[in-house]
Formats: C-alpha cells, structure tokens, sequence
C-alpha cells in the first residue's frame, strides 16, 4: 500500500470468499469466521472459505444429490438420434475396481479446462467445430519480492488482501487488455520452493535465503492471455494409471503476453523500491487453466452454447472454466461460479 501510494496507484480490499463471521450454511451447518490462519491454497481446515465441500456439494445434497467419492470417469453411452447425431444415455466410471454406469437424460461435463477437453477428445464427441481443446489459455502471473527491514509476517492473513486495478486498462501500455497487482501470502513450504527453482539456490545459500522468510513480501499480477488456436490441449502417446492417454498441453506467451510480463515486472519492481524493499527479484510463472471448450452462438467455431449446452449433442453440458472464451484479469473462480447458476437455471 504504501508503494502504490507513493506511485500514485489506488487501492482496495481484495474480494474473498472467507467468512468475517461465523454463519448457518443450508445443507452444511455452522461454519465459522476466518481466523487469518494463512494457509487458504493448501485448504481450509475449518470451513471458513466458501469452498465447495462446505456450499454447493453439501446444499445439492440436501436436496437429493448423489455423491460418489474414488470414482473415474471413463466413457459415454451413446445412440443415434432421428436426423442423425447422439444422444447420451449416461456414463462409465471405475470406483472400487469395477466398472459402473449410471442413466441419466442429461449430462454435465464440469472436469474443468484439462479433463473436460481430454474427455471429450477421448470418446470423438462435441467437437464437429474442431474447437476442442483450442485456445488453452493461462494468466499472466508473474511475481516480484523483496525482503524488508521488519517483520511481515507472509504466513497469515489472506493471502491476497490488498490489490489495486489501477493496470486493468493501462493508458501508456504497448499491449492489449491489462492486469490487476495483488499482495501475495506465501507458506514456508512454497517459499523454499521457489527460492530453488527461481534463483537456483541449493545447500547453505538456499538455508541461508529460507532464513528470510519471516522479513519477506510479494506482489503478483494476474493478467489477460490472449486466446490462439495453437495454445491447445491433445492427446499424448503416454498413457495414465487406467490407460487411457494423458493429455498433453502445448502453451507458450505470444507478443501481447510477452510486453505485459515486462511491463508488470517493471512497475512492481518500482513498488517495492518505494516500499523499501531489499534483495528484489522476479519470478515467471502462469496460473490457472482457462479456456479449450469455448462458448459461443456459431456452432462451426464454438463448442457450446452461450449457456454451456453442445452444439452437437443435445443433452450434454459444459459447465467449467473450459467454456471461456477469454481469460479476463482476474481470479476465474467467482466467474465460474456464476456461469454455473446460469447454467443450471437454463434448463
């Protein structure tokens, strides 16, 4: 805050899911208030963050949903329909070493932007646009830290509380679209990690940075990626446990990706320079799995509909982050969400 305050950038209170007090959730009971543990990536350990165990999954129970736990996917049963195409009559899965099927009139696919494509290319279906498993996208999410004077304590708190929008559309960018800076909690575990594999320490050096860890802080951005037919998702030649074949992801920045990393790296580095920082160095990275099943009205270049349903199997739905058609700067959870009751209510 104090950075952005000096540069002249607003900021804001990050939006999050954690309870601020304790609340009756239909279908799940008492969940109680965040108590700032600090471990939000690993898992909330006390129901506090509106994860979906504690509020979909226990609500679509209580009204009657089935819940098969240690259960795999493995295919589609299908028959042709009058005018051709297929209709699905239900799925495989393994559970407990045998093969299973349930009927259903309706299917929904929600395996997110990985398994939902990998699905759907397995067993030939939904894809007469060629779409499938297209445009893969991930955020920008480079990160910048610096190492301060006194204690700021990364461990507790959540973990992005504090972010300001002021990039999302920057006047003087040489880039299209834009990102949003938020302030990074990290666990100790995963600063290790990353003092390994980002500065390429080891031994007594690496021991030496992890003794930092208390005086540390961050910042990392989450910026728009750009939708391209050669960022996809196939098949590999390898195959997993149950074999069937992996799947296998080709992604790389393009130009517009590329000059937004600089330009975020940049003004971040300048943020904690104004902080006070110390020892300030940058980390590359990509978060989150966006994109491959894209929605839209035309059916020669979409996978869905603008609600989720196929364009060519009538009682199959997408409902995950595969069906974006852009990535947008921000987190993809709340949208993912919202879709879900958009789709569910076009039934």
């Amino acid at each position: 805050q104090r950075g952005c305050a000096e540069l002249g950038l607003r900021t804001s209170p990050a939006a999050n899911a954690a309870l601020s007090r304790p609340q009756i959730q239909e279908g799940y009971g008492e969940r109680p208030a965040c108590t700032n543990r600090g471990f939000c990536q690993a898992g909330c350990s006390t129901g506090a963050k509106a994860s979906l165990d504690v509020t979909y999954l226990a609500l679509a129970e209580k009204y009657g949903a089935q819940i098969l736990d240690d259960s795999y996917v493995t295919g589609f049963r299908r028959q042709g329909v009058r005018g051709g195409g297929d209709r699905l009559t239900g799925v495989e899965y393994q559970r407990g070493g045998e093969t299973c099927f349930i009927g259903a009139d309706t299917v929904v696919l929600s395996a997110g932007a990985v398994e939902t494509p990998r699905m759907l290319l397995l067993h030939g279906l939904a894809n007469s646009s060629g779409q499938v498993g297209r445009n893969y996208m991930a955020h920008v999410a480079c990160q910048v830290w610096g190492t301060f004077g006194q204690h700021t304590r990364p461990w507790t708190g959540y973990p992005s509380a504090l972010i300001t929008e002021d990039m999302i559309r920057p006047a003087e960018a040489t880039f299209a679209g834009g990102y949003l800076i938020q302030s990074l909690g990290i666990v100790p575990v995963t600063w290790a990690t990353q003092m390994a594999r980002a500065r390429n320490l080891w031994g007594p050096a690496l021991v030496e940075a992890i003794a930092t860890y208390p005086r540390i802080a961050g910042l990392g951005i989450n910026g728009d990626c750009l939708p391209q037919t050669g960022n996809r998702l196939t098949l590999s030649g390898e195959t997993d446990a149950s074999g069937m074949p992996k799947p296998l992801i080709t992604f790389n920045y393009g130009p517009n990706e590329l000059a937004m990393e600089r330009h975020a790296i940049q003004l971040m580095t300048r943020l904690w320079q104004s902080a006070g920082a110390t020892d300030i160095f940058s980390v590359r990275r990509s978060a989150h799995t966006i994109g491959t099943c894209r929605m839209g009205a035309d059916p020669a270049s979409s996978v869905v509909n603008p609600y989720g349903r196929s364009h060519d199997v009538p009682n199959l739905w997408v409902c995950d982050n595969s069906v974006f058609p852009s990535a947008m700067p921000a987190n993809p959870a709340l949208t993912i969400m919202a879709l879900s009751l958009r789709t569910a209510q076009s039934f």
